[in-house]
């Protein structure tokens, strides 16, 4: 049987690179802190070790699940030893975490990675010092250079227990002491005594959890009940900065300073980072619908010309109508409508986002919005799950692990519905082009859809507010957010980690809920009663509400029917004003105005909407996947705050609008 051994680290050291090489596994790795948040567990090559990637985090204080998991990890789970990964240009930060481990574990080999970074950045690390002083082995590595894997390897086998030790300042010491005696064999430990006297519930309610023992006797309740635990944990953390810049002034020299160039600048600062993230998502909308419309077309034509065959095929082989018309004008059509209309935005925007992402600019701007995150109630990180949100929703709802407070997680997942994705996008390029440039200028049309988002974002906003004050009250989580160096971006991984990782996963899950939805369009628009179609009865039966909205009830119907994809709204649209049996293949912006026109729609309707594209529920795809992230619960809450909200807003201005 195998022996596990636990990978540790900070955020961004390079922790799952390293894992990859070691198991030869593909895990995916980015540039957002608590990007790995489940636990990867595989064999090492040619050795009889499992290799268990812990989340990486910044400390063990429990305020994240991240760190949670991790604490509970270290301290409940059998392993033999653990591979603390450090990123050799920034020892001394990652040297706070690696002291507290010090108390739970000893046996520790140290990977110094991207350590063929130093060179450039002028800091020389003397690893042999630091292995004197922390009493392990401490190899020099580099997951990109493959340097010093087979010495990693190769250590496995050989001890390396730390003989490091460190104590408290009196009052703490005693209190661990104080404590300790009075816990069970099974838990005696001086990181146990320390956290209880932090007042860590969670560790409590884990051991509760595991082992069905309260490990807090009324001895040791009464005890905690005259201990200041903020102070012990300020000390405490005092302390560990201390030592960790003591062992960084003894094991590193600094050739010169380290340069912030101009470009850091810019980006750092809080003036700037609104007109800039402003640029970077118009720049990438542009590009997105410039270059999305040709690969669209490619594909569209190519559909309709396997639908000919298929459609030729059927009549060959002579199957009766009622088997295939389902299948090639129900789900065949909508299927391919939502593959040629959304996978080539879908890669373009994930390609440019995931460079951003990559090269660093990203995180910096994110953290200058944390000031006005705080104010709306919500997390600084939110920032970071809106951007995700433009490309897909559902992937923004995935993205929201790398909050730490549940809370501040829910009210990111709740309110990422207002931000349009790549799905609402066509309809919505497609209504300013008809209503509002009355022509096919890009920078026109990206300039609303950028105006367009910006409202979506201060909605989103407004909602967050409105949750933190009602059902989602408490308080705002710390944003600790570590700014990566920026770096020169692999093509080769960018385009993996877009086009793998976030489009294709996210196309499979859209054509897999749409298949149920051009079934059901191709019933309710082929089944009569009477001489009106299921589709024509619903609309009719929704028309008097939807003009309330400056709807009507066509508009309403798509969008409840569009559920499992918002990219076939306007095609049922069209559909339903045509009276067609099947959703149609758009072929221009002139004939689709024509028809809207012709069905009494002014510029208030396409205001209208857009307005409702932006606030109603939520794609199929996203609520499945807020329902595993969250539960059930929150999928219906997800569904109805962005409707409901739509409902009201558009009510409100078309009543004005009729005033």
């Amino acid at each position: 049987m195998n022996k596990n051994i636990l990978l540790v680290g900070n955020p961004n050291v390079g922790k799952s690179s390293i894992f990859n090489i070691l198991t030869h596994s593909h895990e995916h790795t980015g540039n957002w802190t608590g990007k790995t948040v489940k636990l990867a567990r595989k064999n090492i090559i040619n050795t009889n070790y499992t290799l268990i990637d812990l989340p990486g985090i910044y400390s063990l204080s429990s305020l994240s699940d991240e760190e949670i998991v991790a604490k509970d990890t270290l301290l409940f789970e059998q392993y033999e030893k653990i591979i603390y990964v450090m990123d050799s240009s920034n020892i001394e930060k990652n040297l706070h975490l690696l002291l507290q481990i010090l108390e739970i574990n000893k046996n520790i080999i140290l990977c110094l990675n991207m350590i063929d970074e130093l060179d450039q950045k002028g800091i020389k690390v003397n690893d042999k010092k630091l292995s004197e002083i922390l009493g392990i082995k401490v190899i020099k590595c580099s997951a990109s250079k493959n340097i010093g894997i087979k010495e990693l390897i190769k250590s496995l086998d050989e001890q390396s227990i730390s003989n490091y030790n460190y104590v408290y300042d009196y009052y703490i010491e005693k209190n661990i002491s104080d404590i300790f005696e009075n816990l069970t064999n099974q838990f005696k430990s001086r990181f146990i005594a320390l956290k209880l006297l932090e007042k860590d519930k969670t560790l409590v309610n884990s051991i509760k959890s595991r082992y069905k023992i309260d490990i807090i006797d009324k001895k040791i309740q009464s005890y905690l009940m005259n201990v200041n635990s903020e102070e012990i944990s300020d000390s405490v953390s005092n302390l560990l900065n201390d030592i960790s810049k003591n062992i960084f002034n003894e094991v590193v020299e600094t050739s010169k300073e380290k340069e912030i160039g101009n470009i850091d600048k810019i980006f750092s600062k809080k003036i700037y980072a609104l007109p800039i993230m402003f640029m970077i998502m118009f720049g990438i909308f542009f590009i997105t619908i410039v270059l999305a419309n040709y690969p669209s077309e490619l594909l569209s034509l190519i559909f309709n010309k396997f639908e000919i065959f298929l459609t030729n095929l059927v009549n060959v082989l002579k199957i009766p109508s009622y088997i295939y018309e389902p299948i090639i004008y129900g789900i065949y059509r909508v299927v391919s409508f939502i593959v040629s209309v959304m996978f080539p935005p879908l890669v373009i925007f994930f390609f440019l986002f995931t460079y951003a992402e990559e090269s660093g600019i990203l995180p910096r701007l994110a953290f200058n919005f944390d000031k006005a995150f705080k104010c709306s109630g919500c997390h600084g990180k939110q920032a970071l799950t809106i951007c995700s949100g433009f490309g897909c929703n559902a992937c923004a709802v995935v993205g929201s692990r790398i909050i730490d407070s549940k809370r501040d997680k829910l009210i990111a997942i709740l309110t990422n519905s207002f931000i349009p994705c790549n799905g609402r996008f066509p309809m919505i390029i497609a209504l300013i082009t008809m209503f509002f440039t009355n022509s096919n200028n890009k920078l026109q049309v990206s300039l609303y859809l950028t105006l367009f988002v910006i409202l979506a974002v201060l909605i989103s906003l407004l909602t967050s507010f409105i949750l933190s004050k009602t059902i989602l009250k408490g308080y705002n989580g710390f944003f600790i957010l570590e700014l990566p160096d920026y770096k020169k971006v692999k093509f080769k991984k960018v385009l993996k980690n877009s086009l793998i990782y976030k489009s294709l996963s996210i196309l499979k899950k859209a054509v897999l809920v749409s298949i149920p939805c051009g079934i059901i369009i191709y019933c309710m628009t082929n089944t009569t009663i009477g001489n009106l179609s299921l589709f024509k009865i619903a609309s009719d039966f929704l028309n008097p509400f939807g003009k309330l909205l400056g709807l009507d009830g066509v508009i309403l119907l798509s969008f409840f029917l569009a559920l499992p994809a918002n990219e076939i709204v306007l095609p049922i649209i069209i559909m339903g004003y045509l009276g067609d049996k099947n959703v149609p293949m758009i072929s221009n912006y002139l004939s689709i105005k024509d028809v809207l026109i012709n069905n009494n729609w002014t510029y208030m309707t396409a205001l209208s909407t857009i307005l409702f594209s932006i606030m109603h529920f939520p794609c199929g795809t996203t609520l499945a996947t807020i329902k595993n992230e969250v539960g059930t619960k929150w999928m219906i809450y997800s569904f109805f705050i962005p409707l409901v909200t739509g409902i009201l807003f558009l009510f409100i201005l078309n009543l004005f609008q009729r005033i």
